[in-house]
């Protein structure tokens, strides 16, 4: 039986994922834009902020979309 500090855990990642997922729609049609308050584009913002290309995730995404028909 999952003890609640595994449910928490699940939990946030559950929400970490939801985060990254609508981050990355939200900034897809200005990803080639600079974010205002920096001096790089929206698609470097979310390298840096999650660890990943958004072009890579977009594309895994895409991957699991595929897959669940």
């Amino acid at each position: 039986m999952p003890t609640s500090t595994e449910e928490a855990k699940a939990q946030s990642a559950k929400w970490a994922e939801e985060i990254k997922y609508h981050a990355a729609r939200s900034i897809w049609h200005k990803r080639t834009q600079r974010v205002p308050s920096r001096r790089y584009s929206w698609g470097k913002w979310f390298e840096v902020k999650f660890g990943e290309p958004l072009d890579a995730y977009a594309e895994r995404m895409k991957g699991q979309k595929n897959q669940k028909g």
